[in-house]
């Protein structure tokens, strides 16, 4: 692990695709709602959505794993989001059927009492965040990690884990990192 922590940013997008000025040519998925749509040809099926969903949270638990993380902090980015969580939580609970609604009371209430969050209600939230439910960022200071998702399904990934172990861990994911 480096010293100094950096932004690195994970993406699913190959970055040969990228054209001189950085914008990514190709038709693909963007987000949990496109399931269903038609892109290149082929529509996105829930299994393929979930190949890459899965794959962000390997990526991630890997490098909590590295990390020896057992905790993160919830960062709110808006006050607003905090006050809608609760519904929005509810609502993305309703929509896929992998999520059970007693689970979600349980998860909203355990956030609402604390901040610190365990590792497996972390790795919850962040499949929340990848279906875009709701924008918050999750962070370890003591293990210096922090990490939240942007728009189009790019993971933003503060780190002091070195580049090259980082790329390993992309790439046994089939992920790609790409500054």
């Amino acid at each position: 692990m480096e010293g100094r922590i950096k932004e690195r940013v994970i993406v699913k997008y190959n970055p040969k695709y990228y054209d001189a000025k950085g914008v990514y040519t190709k038709d693909e998925w963007t987000e949990f709602s496109d399931i269903g749509r038609i892109f290149e040809g082929k529509r996105l099926s829930i299994e393929e959505y979930l190949e890459a969903e899965n794959n962000f949270i390997a990526f991630v638990n890997d490098c909590l794993d590295l990390a020896r993380c057992r905790y993160l902090t919830i960062n709110w980015s808006w006050e607003y989001e905090k006050k809608v969580f609760r519904d929005r939580i509810k609502n993305v609970c309703k929509l896929d059927p992998s999520f059970d609604e007693s689970e979600c009371l349980t998860l909203i209430h355990e956030i609402e009492a604390k901040n610190r969050v365990s590792i497996p209600i972390a790795m919850y939230l962040f499949k929340l965040m990848l279906r875009n439910a709701f924008n918050l960022s999750l962070s370890n200071g003591k293990r210096k990690i922090k990490f939240y998702m942007g728009y189009e399904y790019y993971l933003h990934f503060f780190t002091c884990i070195d580049s090259e172990t980082l790329k390993k861990i992309a790439d046994k994911r089939n992920l790609y990192v790409v500054w």
